[in-house]
C-alpha cells in the first residue's frame, strides 16, 4: 500500500482519545468512521468534536467555515463491521484489556483487506501478542497524546515482525496530518514518555509526600525553568550544555537522598481514597469546582495551542 492509496480512517474507541484522533484525520481531509458499542458515547464524541473545532477557530487556527465539512467526514457508528470495512488505516483505542483487545484484532481478522494497516493507540500492552499472527506485518503501534488533536508527538513502536513498509507508511502518513512521530525500534512497555513521566512521578511524590513544597509552587518552578528548556534541548543535548564531566559527577553525589520506590504515594493514594480524581471530578491536587469540564479543557486547549503556535521550529 501507499500513501496516496488512504482514503478512509476507522477509529476503534470513541472514548477519551477517540473524538480527537477522528478529529484529526477528517481535518486534514480524510474520510473518517468513528465507532463505539454505545451511542452515548458516540454522541458525546460528537459533541466533544464540535467544542474542539470551535476552541481552535476562536484560536484563529482554523477557518470557521471548515468546520461543517469536517464533521461531515466523520461518520458515527456502532457497527465494527460498518466502520472498518473498506478502512485502508485502522486506529484501535479500546480499553487497555488483552481479552479485550485481542477479540477486536480476531473480528478485524475477518472484516478488514489484507493489507490494511492496523495501528494500535495503546499505551503500555504488547498488542503484537495479541495480534493474529497473519496481521503481524501490518500491525503497529502509534501511540497518541492526548488532547490528541494539539498534541504534535506520536510514538510509533515497531514490532518484532511489523514490515519496514508498514514503519515508513505510518510515519509518513502521521507526518501529513501534521503529527511528528517519533520511532522506537522495539516495545518496551511505556515506550518513551511514559517511562519518563514514572520515573518523574517518583521524584514528585516523594517532594509533596514529605512537605518540601506544594503542588502550585512544583508546578511553578518546572514551567519556569526546565520545561521551556526542553523545548529546545530534549532531555540528552541537555548533558551536552551541562557538560558530561559534571554529570557524571552529580550521580556520584552521596549526599542527595533517592526518592523510595514507592507506588503508592500519600499524595495521590490519598485523594484517589476520598474520590478527588482531578478535573472529571472538580477536585485533584488542584480545586476545579464551580467550573464546567468544557471549560477546563478550553483554557487548557487555548494555552496549549499558544504554545504550539511558537515551537514549530525545534520539531524539524
Amino acid at each position: 500500500m501507499k500513501l496516496e492509496d488512504i482514503r478512509e480512517v476507522a477509529i476503534l474507541g470513541a472514548g477519551t482519545m477517540g473524538p480527537g484522533l477522528a478529529q484529526s484525520y477528517a481535518t486534514c481531509g480524510y474520510g473518517v468512521k468513528l465507532y463505539s458499542r454505545r451511542r452515548e458515547t458516540l454522541d458525546k464524541a460528537y459533541s466533544i468534536i464540535r467544542t474542539n473545532l470551535g476552541t481552535m477557530v476562536e484560536a484563529g487556527l482554523l477557518p470557521a467555515d471548515q468546520v461543517d465539512s469536517i464533521m461531515q467526514r466523520i461518520k458515527f457508528t456502532d457497527s465494527v463491521t460498518e466502520a472498518a470495512q473498506g478502512a485502508q488505516y485502522v486506529v484501535e483505542t479500546v480499553v487497555e484489556n488483552r481479552d479485550i483487545k485481542r477479540q477486536l484484532y480476531a473480528e478485524l481478522d475477518k472484516i478488514c483487506a489484507p493489507d490494511t494497516i492496523i495501528a494500535s493507540n495503546t499505551s503500555y500492552l504488547n498488542i503484537y501478542e495479541l495480534m493474529v499472527p497473519a496481521r503481524l506485518q501490518q500491525t503497529i503501534i502509534a501511540h497518541w497524546f492526548a488532547p490528541p488533536h494539539i498534541i504534535p508527538l506520536v510514538e510509533v513502536v515497531r514490532g518484532p515482525e511489523t514490515s519496514d513498509a508498514t514503519v515508513q507508511l505510518t510515519m509518513d502518513f502521521l507526518k501529513t496530518i501534521g503529527k511528528t512521530p517519533v520511532l522506537m525500534e522495539k516495545f518496551v512497555p511505556g515506550f518513551v514518555i511514559n517511562r519518563i513521566q514514572r520515573i518523574l512521578g517518583r521524584e514528585i511524590f516523594f517532594l509533596l509526600d514529605n512537605g518540601y513544597i506544594t503542588p502550585e509552587q512544583l508546578d511553578l518552578a518546572v514551567k519556569a525553568s526546565i520545561a521551556p528548556r526542553m523545548m529546545v534541548l530534549g532531555v540528552v543535548q541537555r548533558y551536552d550544555f551541562t557538560g558530561l564531566d559534571l554529570s557524571a559527577k552529580n550521580l556520584e553525589n552521596d549526599q542527595f537522598i533517592e526518592p523510595p520506590m514507592e507506588n503508592r504515594p500519600r499524595s495521590l493514594f490519598d485523594r484517589v481514597e476520598k474520590g478527588h480524581l482531578g478535573v472529571k471530578t472538580g477536585k485533584g491536587f488542584y480545586d476545579y469546582s464551580g467550573r464546567s469540564l468544557e471549560e477546563i479543557l478550553k483554557e487548557r486547549d487555548m494555552n496549549l495551542m499558544k504554545v504550539f503556535k511558537g515551537i514549530d521550529f525545534i520539531l524539524k
